[in-house]
């Protein structure tokens, strides 16, 4: 286990980075980045050493960053006809349910697909947001037209359908980012 002295941070007021883990458990910033990602290519020393190293300073990796490094997102979108209501916590606590612990994060966004300009709104909301993958509410799953778009701009996409929503919910993420 890591001595605490060795643990200490250049400048205690701020969040510790990918750089101090490195720093700290004398490896490099990639093997770190290795360890955070679960690859299989850090011996188990290693491994140990670098986690150990991730619990005492509290570091959590930073999205914006990893969405860089990445060139991807680490953000799953979902589409509400109406954000409303016991249907919509349902269908939230089941999404939240399969991502926990994943490193994605849940973005809502609410639009009427009766309206004129609601794929209009539903390509910006993706084009700006990039999300890794979009969750279609029950009334949107049906929706051919944002469907369509979603294809068209490359996205995954699952329709949330059937009951219960929160089972349901966790499914259709679970498959999204499995």
């Amino acid at each position: 286990m890591p001595n605490r002295r060795r643990l200490r941070l250049e400048s205690p007021a701020r969040r510790p980075t990918i750089n101090d883990v490195a720093r700290i458990a004398k490896v490099s910033k990639k093997t770190v980045s290795r360890v955070i990602n679960d690859s299989p290519l850090v011996q188990a020393e290693t491994r140990r050493k670098i986690k150990a190293v991730i619990a005492e300073l509290g570091f959590a990796p930073n999205p914006q960053a990893r969405s860089l490094a990445s060139r991807r997102t680490f953000l799953v979108g979902m589409i509400f006809d109406d954000p409303l209501g016991q249907t919509a916590t349902e269908l939230l606590q089941g999404a939240l349910d399969a991502l926990r612990g994943t490193g994605f994060e849940l973005l809502v966004r609410a639009g009427d697909h009766r309206g004129t300009k609601f794929l209009s709104e539903m390509r910006c909301f993706v084009e700006g947001q990039r999300p890794f993958a979009v969750l279609l509410a029950p009334a949107l799953s049906k929706d051919a037209r944002l469907a369509e778009l979603l294809r068209m701009l490359g996205v995954p996409f699952s329709a949330i359908d059937g009951r219960p929503l929160r089972d349901s919910a966790r499914a259709a993420t679970a498959k999204l980012i499995g």
